[in-house]
């Protein structure tokens, strides 16, 4: 199981019992009874706990005494991406930065790690942004809990009539705290989250030995966090695709849809424009022997006019060949000019039967095209090559003009189901990196379940 896309969590209710808005709150400052550093409640009254950064002690602020609650020590000492009293608008609502921890799941011995930020209004409550690998999210509980239906792979939940999907489950554990809290916070506090994406939301449950809560992120842009609070320092690069991130090729699918039945028309209607223009007119017909006395002399056809715009010629040979081959050297001449295209065609046909089974193989007549040929009066030039010993063979060959023309249609037709099949590639190629990371990855319990891609 992989952990590299994490957790948009909550511990307990956004809202303490008893909480009501506060036209009035103002900060205090105190000094921690454990080392003495100042520090500052933002959300009196409706915060129960407080973080000590420099000595790990967290505090009871409910208290008048300040009692310390516990004590942790940190590996590392955490800055904050959003430094604590940083106030920036999100969703139309300005919060203020009031808390900061860190949790963890561990696999094979590694802790992957994500960073989750208190988020505070008067009277919008508490809200949290959550940030992996780059990777953000606005964070509320919900009122009520979604339907689960199905387990594993199939894990669907249902809120406010938007199906979401299992992603994963893992069991994760608080590994530093800093600032306020709504609920008596402590390091080591452990519980199981199971998260359900539909981006960009995401729908996670936290589930402990006294109680379930549920909560709906929405993924949020690096540059609008950044925007938001005026953060002077870069955020991190993202890493990957995080699990609720919308899909990139979402927002272009109708654009896209709209302009394949664009280019389809508009390739149609040229082809019908094509066909009701074309003449495809035949201008000439003529029979060649080619026997002992035609071998390596040249014939010559009547004369024939080809008229209207430069267009093709289409010259069609039916043969006799049965068992047998020819080659032709074929040479449209204008008379007047001596302009001519040559072309050389070789006609072969065998067909026998064997072991009671009839068989085939190639074909007694040819077709080949002349393209931008000028109007003119123009003859052909025929020189037929027969292995030695060869029967006698005819050749009826017949010109046509101004042929409408299927390939280039067909070629344009491929062009325009290539570019659907590129972009179902990469919308495919963005959901398989993203799924890559859930229970259903390549290193995870199951495969990837992108059914739904």
């Amino acid at each position: 199981m992989r952990f590299d896309d994490l957790k948009l969590t909550r511990l307990r209710e956004a809202k303490p019992a008893g909480w009501e808005p506060d036209a009035g709150i103002q900060a205090e400052s105190f000094q921690c009874p454990g080392c003495g550093s100042s520090l500052t409640i933002r959300a009196k009254g409706h915060t129960e706990t407080l973080a000590c950064g420099t000595c790990g002690s967290i505090i009871d602020i409910t208290d008048p005494n300040f009692r310390i609650l516990s004590k942790f020590k940190a590996r590392i000492q955490h800055e904050p991406l959003i430094p604590l009293g940083a106030r920036g608008k999100l969703a139309g609502v300005e919060y203020e930065a009031i808390g900061y921890l860190r949790r963890c799941v561990t696999v094979e011995g590694v802790d992957y790690e994500w960073s989750e930020t208190l988020l505070f209004h008067r009277q919008q409550g508490f809200r949290w942004l959550v940030e992996y690998n780059g990777h953000w999210s606005l964070v509320q509980t919900t009122t009520e809990p979604p339907r689960v239906t199905g387990y594993g792979a199939q894990g669907r939940a249902t809120h406010q009539n938007q199906i979401y999907r299992h992603f994963q489950t893992a069991a994760a554990k608080v590994s530093y705290v800093l600032g306020e809290f709504y609920w008596r916070v402590k390091v080591g506090e452990r519980c199981e989250i199971s998260d359900y994406i539909a981006p960009p939301f995401q729908l996670s449950q936290e589930k402990t030995d006294r109680e379930i809560v549920w909560s709906q992120a929405e993924y949020v842009e690096p540059e609008t966090i950044k925007t938001a609070f005026q953060l002077e320092q870069p955020l991190p690069t993202r890493i990957g695709v995080g699990p609720n991130q919308p899909s990139p090729y979402d927002a272009q699918r109708p654009k896209f849809r709209r302009l394949r039945w664009l280019f389809l028309g508009s390739l149609l209607l040229g082809q019908i424009a094509t066909l009701a223009l074309s003449s495809d007119q035949r201008v000439h017909q003529q029979t060649f022997v080619f026997d002992t006395e035609t071998r390596d002399k040249t014939l010559t056809s009547e004369p024939f006019a080809l008229s209207g715009r430069d267009s093709n010629v289409v010259i069609r040979a039916e043969t006799n060949l049965d068992n047998n081959w020819i080659y032709l050297d074929l040479a449209l001449i204008e008379r007047e000019t001596g302009a001519s295209v040559a072309i050389g065609r070789e006609i072969e046909y065998y067909q026998g039967v064997d072991e009671g089974e009839r068989w085939s193989e190639g074909s007694a007549s040819d077709e080949a095209v002349l393209s931008g040929i000028p109007a003119g009066i123009y003859y052909l030039s025929v020189e037929g090559e027969l292995p030695p010993a060869s029967p006698t063979v005819t050749c009826t060959l017949t010109v046509f003009r101004d042929v409408p023309g299927w390939s280039n249609f067909f070629l344009a037709l491929l062009g325009l189901l290539i570019v659907p099949f590129i972009f179902f590639w990469q919308a495919r190629a963005f959901e398989r990196a993203r799924w890559a990371e859930s229970d259903y990855g390549p290193s995870g319990t199951g495969e990837t379940n992108d059914d739904d891609e």
